[in-house]
């Protein structure tokens, strides 16, 4: 059988990918996950990564939830969660690395809530 897309593109698992560092999301992601964080690859840890595998891999359907323009907390691990390490670098994955044009989660939130609004179109 012929289809789009292999899962709905807005379901509980996209949410809890997202928002792993904020409780109740904590919980539920490791429910899911057979009592354990998935494997930290896996997890969103890159606003860019994230973008790039949206954009080349057709089974990664994801859509930003609205917590992409008003919550920066949802980037920053405050509750230092282990969430394992980068099979490749072995970097610890920790709070959401940013793109060059944001500095701070704030600022990321805040200029993603002006992209809504803007009329004219972006400059690359």
């Amino acid at each position: 059988m012929k289809f789009h897309y292999g899962t709905h593109y807005s379901n509980a698992a996209s949410v809890m990918h997202y928002l792993v560092r904020v409780e109740p999301f904590t919980t539920l992601h490791i429910q899911l996950q057979s009592g354990k964080f998935d494997v930290a690859d896996r997890q969103f840890h890159t606003v860019p990564g994230s973008f790039s595998s949206l954009m080349d891999n057709p089974n990664d359907v994801k859509e930003l939830i609205p917590e992409f323009f008003y919550f920066p907390e949802f980037l920053i691990n405050f509750n230092g969660f282990d969430l394992g390490r980068l099979q490749i670098t072995k970097e610890q994955v920790n709070d959401v690395k940013l793109p060059r044009w944001a500095s701070t989660a704030e600022e990321f939130i805040h200029k993603h809530r002006q992209a809504l609004v803007n009329t004219r179109p972006w400059k690359s």
